[in-house]
């Protein structure tokens, strides 16, 4: 009894701190209730009730220390204050809000109203789209088609057109070679294979001049911003023929130094070029065959569309040859002639080569990309050819070799068959997907091995020496296993059998079913302990049979449907575990199928045998 008027009275004295310590208007205050509270703990360390209440008035007095000392209270807002007085107090069965709970409802109302703007936003943007009118559709599919490709990606596209510089461009390209070219007053420099680039000219008017050992030529023009360059006069030239082509959104303007010369385009007229020039219209976006014929002078050209407003030279001698123009869409692409690779790689989607006449094969590579098939080319005496080629993306996948197995070691990618080593002791699986997988090695009468390889794009896996060598399990004697439905005998080993293990045992059979009077079947065992406890699995080609034979007793466990032709090839996997066998079955073209397991509390697996029976001995 007297333990109880104890507990009443710290439970009414701490009742008193908690009233009292809402009222406290210092930290001198609250903190003489703390220690207070400690004498209380100390006094009463196995009284269950005032322990409770102790901690939770204890919060309480912390939770006012804080508010006192985060916010303390000046003399003028001591007049505003309630009179402690005339504050009620909470009563004890009205539950109390932790702050806590409150700054979590807040955090989820905040999250909650930013899900529901975002779903607002997204359905005033969707209505926008469905309302748009064709004009706005055509305007956006035009901003689209104009937007520069991403060249990283080269799965982005078949075969995409490589960004050109949307400045004043001056591309030019001769048969003088080896030659140089003189930019205003700079000193020359050496032409790479009679071709340049520039797609950076700076306004003004610039004079270029190229020179080789059988013929110079010479001409001016001048660049203004967001237009063709434009040829100054006419151009100047020895022993060469010089065509200069301005173009700029569909049309050009041809100039050549070959007067009262006749121009072709695709094999069509396009007219003769007089003292101002000869206006080519109707050039679209596409490449084309240009022609100039001055007399018995024929040259022709391949005319490649850029996107850039762009000033084309052609400057043309007595060369012994014709020009190659390799044009891929692609930059970087290596090009080998005759199976020989050329010395450069294509410059904005093309590449012009030189070469005497005759008829080349031509041939180009670049990595990502699947090869094309070569092409044969014509090269004739002051003519370009064109060859063009389309490289597709290659598959982002990766591969698996192995190499040096025994013939008929299976393969299987994350347990799933992938094939099968064949008799030159190699085998191949073709697209991998790139990631983690898991590659697994199996052979009748051999110890399965498993490798966790990495697989990135384009890279070749290979399992080779010890990797793809599978140790040979030593094949056990036949138990002596009666008839399904007979009583097992035969006398029992006079020694344990060794130790299976737990693990995976997998092997691959041909099984020779049916016969005339339905006898011959698929059989095999584990968990054989001696010849009245193992379990014994048949294949009869319509059922896949699973019985247990316990102290010498049969039992069938399941029944399961299995179709199996005669002389059909099946793959069996069986997982030994200390109370449980279970295997499965699949043909070549079908799905793995659970054809039964058995579960024996008690019983260990493990300590028996694995085997198959030889057809014909059932």
């Amino acid at each position: 009894m007297a333990r109880s008027q104890n507990t009443n009275s710290a439970l009414d004295e701490l009742r008193h701190i908690q009233h009292e310590a809402r009222r406290a208007t210092s930290l001198d205050e609250v903190r003489s209730f703390f220690d207070r509270i400690q004498a209380i703990r100390y006094a009463r360390p196995d009284d269950f009730d005032t322990q409770l209440l102790l901690s939770e008035v204890q919060e309480e007095v912390i939770n006012r220390a804080r508010t006192l000392r985060d916010e303390p209270v000046t003399a003028s807002s001591r007049r505003h204050e309630v009179p402690p007085e005339d504050v009620a107090e909470i009563p004890h069965e009205v539950p109390r809000v932790d702050p806590k709970t409150v700054r979590w409802a807040l955090y989820l109302a905040a999250i909650f109203t930013a899900a529901i703007l975002a779903a607002f936003f997204y359905l005033i943007q969707t209505a926008r789209k469905i309302n748009l009118t064709p004009n706005e559709v055509a305007g956006m599919q035009g901003n689209a088609a104009s937007a520069p490709e991403d060249k990283s990606n080269p799965s982005a596209t078949n075969n995409p057109t490589p960004v050109a510089p949307l400045n004043p461009t001056l591309r030019l390209y001769t048969d003088l070679i080896p030659g140089t070219v003189t930019i205003d007053d700079n000193p020359p420099q050496d032409l790479k294979d009679g071709e340049l680039v520039l797609d950076n000219l700076q306004p003004g008017q610039h004079s270029i001049k190229v020179t080789g050992h059988s013929g110079n030529a010479a001409f001016t023009f001048d660049v203004s911003q967001k237009s063709a360059p434009r040829v100054i006069g006419l151009p100047t030239a020895s022993n060469a023929m010089a065509v200069l082509v301005s173009e700029q959104d569909g049309s050009g303007h041809l100039i050549t130094n070959a007067d009262h010369s006749t121009v072709y385009l695709d094999g069509e007229p396009a007219g003769e070029v007089g003292t101002d020039g000869l206006q080519l219209t109707g050039l679209g976006t596409v490449d084309h065959n240009l022609q100039v014929t001055q007399d018995d002078d024929r040259q022709r050209f391949v005319m490649t569309y850029t996107r850039a407003p762009v000033l084309t030279v052609y400057v043309k001698s007595d060369f012994p040859g014709g020009m190659v123009v390799v044009k891929t869409g692609l930059d970087n692409v290596a090009v080998a002639i005759n199976g020989k690779p050329y010395k450069r790689e294509t410059d904005h989607g093309q590449l012009r080569i030189p070469l005497r006449v005759g008829t080349y094969t031509i041939s180009v590579h670049k990595p990502g990309f699947i090869d094309p098939p070569s092409a044969s080319v014509e090269v004739k005496k002051a003519e370009e050819a064109a060859v063009e080629f389309k490289l597709d993306p290659a598959p982002q996948v990766a591969s698996l070799e192995v190499k040096g197995a025994l013939p008929g070691t299976m393969i299987y990618v994350d347990r799933a068959f992938a094939a099968a080593v064949g008799a030159d002791g190699n085998a191949t699986v073709p697209n991998v997907p790139p990631g983690d997988h898991a590659v697994e090695l199996r052979r009748d009468q051999a110890l399965p091995k498993r490798f966790d390889r990495v697989f990135r794009t384009g890279d070749v896996v290979m399992v080779t020496g010890a990797d793809a060598t599978l140790e040979k399990v030593v094949t056990e004697a036949k138990p002596p296993v009666p008839a399904p439905g007979e009583q097992p005998s035969g006398p029992a080993p006079s020694t344990p059998p060794p130790a299976a293990g737990v693990g995976h045992y997998s092997f691959q059979a041909q099984a020779h079913v049916g016969g005339l009077f339905k006898h011959n079947k698929l059989q095999w065992y584990a968990g054989f302990q001696d010849s009245e406890n193992y379990v014994l699995f048949t294949l009869d080609g319509k059922h896949a049979i699973v019985r247990d034979v316990r102290d010498g007793k049969s039992s069938e466990v399941s029944k399961t449907p299995f179709n199996l032709e005669s002389n059909q090839w099946v793959q069996i996997d069986i997982a030994v575990k200390p109370n449980m066998i279970d295997a499965k079955a699949k043909t070549p073209d079908g799905e793995w199928t659970d054809i039964g397991s058995v579960t024996s509390p008690g019983r260990d697996f493990t300590r028996g045998r694995v085997g198959v029976f030889k057809q014909g001995e059932q």
